[in-house]
């Protein structure tokens, strides 16, 4: 098995991202066709003849957070996790066949958001707690990016909402639409007060909170971005301190059963119902967002059923290789 140096070992020796991300795209690539002769004593299933290894399912393991040792899973989880791959092996098959590709642009984009709020070590250190490599890593990603991006175009041209759609759903759901008093705010959730202290006192000097969490090693919710927070939706004795904030203001540490909060508030919306106007929006969204993930279903269903497609029955039985 190839070397790979830890991730701050490999960023000693300086290298382009834009070549990293190339030749990340290409295994991407290959993983979708075999690419070069696949050794069939690794493989845990074959999709139309191209093999899932079990390398591979480790990487897909561990990214999916559930460690990386296959005979750990129930027999029943491992055939989920294997079905999962085959569904996306066929997607990326179908992106190959129509010359669809991820530009390193994208693949950088993605991995500056999953970063944000991390350094460098704590980084490291969750993709080792993972147990995954950040090659593999990044490998996992892009296969992610790439499924998602080829059915957004084949299928985006072919969802279509009518304004009776909207209609329709905005009277069947108006009670979702009723919006409780609201504020805009940061928030983090630490281990310990001590910790909490040192970002609510920052923060509370005038310094960035996302700043102050990279720096503490500690993550923001929603990586930081400030996000709409209803009543009704935390324990009431935080809540209740968190609605009292006038904008610009900061509050902690707040304890709760999940550890000491500190919250930056930076606007307030006041109870309302929205009106179909107001909520189209939103709507065509949901009712986009719900169309082609049912189209995605079917179409993947359909690739499936025309796919020779084999499992190897150890491994799906006790995690381990057959014969």
């Amino acid at each position: 098995m190839e070397y790979r140096p830890p991730l701050s070992c490999q960023r000693s020796t300086p290298r382009p991202r834009r070549l990293l991300a190339g030749v990340l795209l290409t295994a991407v690539v290959c993983a979708a066709s075999s690419c070069g002769q696949p050794n069939h004593s690794s493989n845990v299933a074959t999709v139309n003849n191209g093999p899932i290894t079990v390398e591979s399912f480790r990487s897909r393991m561990a990214f999916m957070g559930l460690g990386n040792d296959p005979s750990a899973l129930t027999p029943h989880l491992r055939q989920a996790v294997l079905e999962t791959m085959v569904r996306r092996k066929l997607v990326l098959d179908e992106a190959q066949a129509k010359g669809i590709r991820l530009e390193p642009e994208e693949m950088d984009r993605e991995e500056a958001s999953r970063r944000k709020g991390l350094s460098e070590e704590a980084f490291e250190r969750t993709l080792a707690a993972q147990g995954i490599e950040y090659y593999d890593w990044r490998r996992v990603m892009a296969q992610e990016l790439l499924v998602q991006k080829t059915l957004d175009l084949l299928l985006t041209s072919q969802v279509h909402i009518s304004a009776e759609d909207v209609r329709a759903y905005y009277h069947e759901h108006r009670a979702q639409f009723k919006r409780q008093e609201q504020v805009l705010a940061q928030h983090a959730l630490m281990p310990t007060k001590e910790l909490a202290q040192k970002l609510q006192d920052r923060v509370a000097k005038g310094d960035d909170m996302s700043l102050v969490a990279a720096e503490l090693e500690v993550p923001l919710a929603d990586e930081g971005e400030p996000s709409w927070l209803e009543r009704g939706h935390m324990p009431p004795a935080l809540e209740s301190k968190v609605f009292a904030l006038e904008p610009g203001k900061v509050a902690g540490p707040l304890p709760s059963p999940y550890g000491f909060h500190v919250v930056r508030v930076l606007a307030k919306r006041l109870a309302m119902e929205l009106d179909l106007a107001q909520a189209a929006e939103e709507i065509q969204r949901r009712l986009s967002a719900e169309k082609k993930e049912a189209m995605a279903a079917s179409m993947v269903e359909e690739m499936r059923a025309k796919a020779q497609i084999w499992f190897d029955p150890r491994f799906e039985k006790s995690g381990k290789l057959g014969k």
